[in-house]
């Protein structure tokens, strides 16, 4: 409570200090500054209320107080504050249904301001408990309460606990539908995406396995959802009225077996009014103010729906996006059409006359990027469809996007995110400068493994590749293991566009060698030292296996498309030595199979 001591007569005195008690945390030196009255003011009734006001205003403080003292000098002004608490802590008691992070997320969706270190704020406090509760409301939570402990933390900072007690969880009961002659309710309850029963579809009997749980804002939208349906098969005048809900217990109240029988809680029924009206049909689709593409009969084919076929929303919807998509490729970045419906109640036929709002024609003039900060501005450039000078086209920049996420060197750049392309008209000269934000995801891929394998023995391995050498858009690998048994060795590289042309260029080259010694497996597998004498020897597998070659290829990127034409060769020299009889025995047996160039054996 905020309490303004009276003044006295208002004389023309003069202000000698300004002084501040009570404050803590908040500097004095800020608080003067919210002042306006200096030292050496004539004093004045009117500034000191707008001193008090601006001082209130802040929000810092719970309590303030204005004093004057009179001394030779003037008047002295004494500031009384007293400041809100900080809160410390926030705890919640009692929340199951959803996690601490679901609450603080909606906390800032919300824009709360209820966090640690922040002042208390009663009002704010409430906003939360509002929050809170809506929260649980959509996981089902629709008896939850709400209550608010406020424990003080000298000298002064405060606790906050948020007791919640969520109540029963409310399901989703029985669907029913009202006046619905020609749709069946098993159709429309399908449709009902939001609080449809879990089960399996288009069956009898185990359509209705699990209700989900209720959620009162999600009503609405499957509402609209049983509405597009009846237009869709032709219904345009169907009247689907606000639904009807009905809450009642479920369950067994006392003893009750887990898994088979349920426990106590509460279900709503749902009850839908629909008046379905006339069924129509389309009659016909008609253009106004389309200068720019004159040709009706060119725009009509975008809409795939027959004049006499049954008149559907959703193939209306359907073909005005064509619409925005055919004037998008023309540079129409404005364009709107409005579909103005008119009927022939005698034959019930829908006419639709569209309105053409084209816009101003627009041009290329620059195109930037943001946020890149490894990857070359050449490198995104020369993925972009579109080319400064050129007329805008939509379905180009759209593709351009396409082949950006395909490499793999940003996060998911999507056409109609706000966030990804910023567009700045010049009205005036039809000119257009588009800006790309990207964000770079991790590139690198590093690697260190090591072990004692008892066909591999001791081994030690790195590798390392990345997809945007220096950023530069390059594909760089390579991977090394080295042990007493076997040792591969691989390089890689491709180069995406060869002489800054569309030409895609790579090659790898590899080696590798293993030695198999079965004596020596034996020892390893029975941890013992085997000596055997050599014609002994010579009756297990004891030979060596090599091979390294390289490959070469290359593709060529057809125009505006994800096809590619290439070639590739790959050379490939393997080698077998064979140190005992029962190896060469066994490649002589097997006639080197697969592998080409002189026999070793011989």
């Amino acid at each position: 409570m905020a309490v303004v001591c009276p003044f006295g007569s208002g004389q023309q005195d003069l202000v000698a200090d300004v002084q501040i008690h009570g404050n803590r945390r908040i500097p004095a030196e800020t608080i003067r500054a919210r002042i306006f009255t200096r030292p050496g003011d004539v004093y004045d009734q009117a500034a000191i209320e707008r001193d008090f006001n601006s001082l209130w205003n802040t929000g810092y403080f719970e309590d303030i107080r204005f004093e004057r003292e009179q001394t030779t000098k003037g008047w002295v002004i004494h500031v009384y504050v007293k400041e809100r608490p900080t809160i410390r802590e926030i705890d919640y008691a009692g929340l199951n249904s959803v996690s601490k992070s679901d609450v603080l997320d909606r906390f800032k969706d919300r824009k709360v301001g209820l966090s640690p270190e922040s002042q208390y704020d009663p009002t704010k406090v409430k906003k939360a408990e509002v929050t809170i509760k809506e929260l649980l409301s959509e996981h089902g939570r629709q008896f939850a309460t709400v209550r608010t402990e406020v424990r003080p933390i000298p000298p002064s900072a405060v606790s906050i606990t948020f007791v919640v007690k969520e109540g029963p969880k409310v399901k989703v009961g029985k669907i029913r539908f009202e006046g619905n002659k020609h749709v069946n309710s098993r159709t429309l309850r399908s449709v009902m995406k939001n609080l449809r029963p879990i089960g399996i579809p288009h069956s009898i009997f185990l359509e209705n396995i699990f209700a989900k749980t209720y959620d009162a804002t999600k009503l609405d939208e499957d509402t609209d959802r049983v509405r597009a349906e009846f237009q869709n098969r032709g219904y345009f005048k169907v009247l689907v009225q606000d639904p009807k809900t009905q809450i009642h217990d479920t369950g067994t109240t006392g003893f009750h077996v887990p898994l088979i029988m349920k426990g106590p809680g509460k279900a709503v029924d749902i009850t839908i009014p629909i008046e379905e009206g006339e069924r129509y049909r389309l009659g016909s689709i008609t253009f106004k103010n389309n200068k720019a593409v004159p040709n009706q009969k060119a725009l009509r084919s975008l809409f795939p729906i027959k004049d006499g076929d049954i008149f559907s929303r959703e193939k209306i919807a359907k073909g005005l996006e064509n619409l925005r998509k055919a004037y998008g490729e023309l540079g129409y970045i404005n364009f709107t059409s409005i579909p103005n419906t008119s009927f022939d109640e005698d034959k019930k036929l829908v006419l639709l006359d569209i309105d053409v709002d084209e816009g101003k024609q627009f041009f290329v003039r620059r195109i930037e990027f943001q946020g890149n900060t490894t990857t070359r501005d050449k490198v995104i450039r020369r993925e972009i469809a579109l080319e400064e000078g050129q007329q805008y086209n939509q379905r180009l920049w759209e593709l351009s996007l396409l082949r950006l996420n395909q490499l793999g060197y940003f996060d998911i750049l999507k056409p109609d995110d706000p966030n990804v392309t910023e567009k700045h008209l010049d009205e005036k000269n039809g000119l257009v400068d588009l800006t790309l934000k990207v964000h770079e995801k991790g590139k690198n891929s590093i690697g260190l493994n090591g072990g004692v394998s008892g066909l591999a023995g001791a081994f030690i391995g790195i590798s390392y590749s990345t997809n945007n050498f220096l950023g530069l858009g390059e594909t760089l690998s390579v991977q090394a293991s080295i042990g007493n048994l076997q040792r591969n060795l691989s390089f890689g590289f491709t180069e995406p566009y060869l002489f800054d042309r569309p030409i895609q260029a790579g090659f790898t080259i590899y080696t590798q060698k293993y030695n198999f010694n079965q004596a020596r497996e034996t020892a390893i597998l029975t941890g013992q030292q085997i000596n055997l004498p050599s014609p002994f020897l010579q009756n297990l597998q004891n030979y060596t296996q090599s091979s390294s070659g390289f490959t070469l290829s290359s593709s060529y990127a057809l125009h505006h498309s994800f096809k590619r034409v290439g070639i590739t060769y790959s050379l490939d020299r393997s080698s077998i030595v064979a140190v005992s009889t029962a190896s060469k025995n066994l490649f002589n047996f097997l006639a080197f199979r697969g592998i080409s160039g002189p026999n070793s054996l011989n």
